[in-house]
């Protein structure tokens, strides 16, 4: 499960690391300041949860912490490198491989079958390889959820749906994993069930980071460290 991404992050101090980051936004007439100023550093292998009341700019920076947004100001760096200062696609290429999403709403496709979803991130460049394939599948084995690979997604249940959206997010072998809320929508057995899932990926070496209002999952024993975060800063 240890893949070159993962390993080149273990060797490193900081695996991912925010530096002064700033995000406003403009509507044309009022200036919202998302992010203030934030550094951290996410060590290789560790769990975080950055925990603070909706609008607090949580889901902004784990968007920056994964290239998905630009800061105004700042910089992000994944596994050694520095993304803010490379081209959009250049960005997007390196994200691809390094980091991985899972949306609070998820963003499966009803239509398209589990598996089908789950090899979505291969879509960009002509489809998986054998090997990118027989490792999805052993995803889908390893999170108890082989039997459904044919079955569409909205014929499943938010567990089910929520360990396909995190078998997406891990198909390109990240070392990073980002979650914005993670049990959001789901009930207490589903919720330990997703934080054994997430303590398995830290422990083969991912940096796990995961935003939340919940304290289900902020008050576990497998997280490592709480980030609180109010009006864009860390307090």
């Amino acid at each position: 499960r240890r893949d070159a991404a993962v390993s080149e992050a273990k060797s490193l101090t900081g695996a991912l690391e925010a530096k002064c980051v700033t995000k406003r936004y403009y509507d044309g007439q009022r200036k919202t300041l998302a992010v203030k100023e934030v550094s951290l550093v996410f060590e290789a292998q560790t769990f975080t949860v950055i925990r603070g009341a909706s609008g607090c700019g949580k889901s902004t920076l784990v968007g920056l912490l994964g290239g998905l947004t630009q800061p105004t100001s700042g910089e992000v760096i994944i596994a050694g490198t520095g993304i803010t200062s490379m081209r959009d696609h250049h960005r997007a290429l390196f994200c691809r491989t390094h980091v991985g999403f899972v949306f609070q709403e998820l963003g499966l496709i009803d239509e398209m079958s589990a598996l089908e979803n789950a090899l979505l991130p291969f879509v960009p460049t002509g489809g998986p390889t054998k090997s990118e394939l027989s490792h999805v599948e052993a995803s889908f084995e390893e999170f108890g959820i082989h039997k459904l690979m044919s079955a569409k997604t909205n014929a499943l249940s938010g567990g089910q749906r929520q360990r396909v959206a995190l078998v997406r997010a891990l198909a390109r072998k990240p070392c990073v994993l980002l979650l914005d809320e993670p049990s959001a929508h789901l009930d207490a057995e589903n919720t330990q069930n997703i934080l054994r899932l997430l303590a398995a990926e830290r422990d083969a070496g991912r940096v796990i980071v995961a935003t939340t209002h919940d304290p289900r999952l902020s008050d576990d024993p497998c997280v490592d460290r709480i980030i609180e975060m109010a009006e864009g800063e860390i307090v």
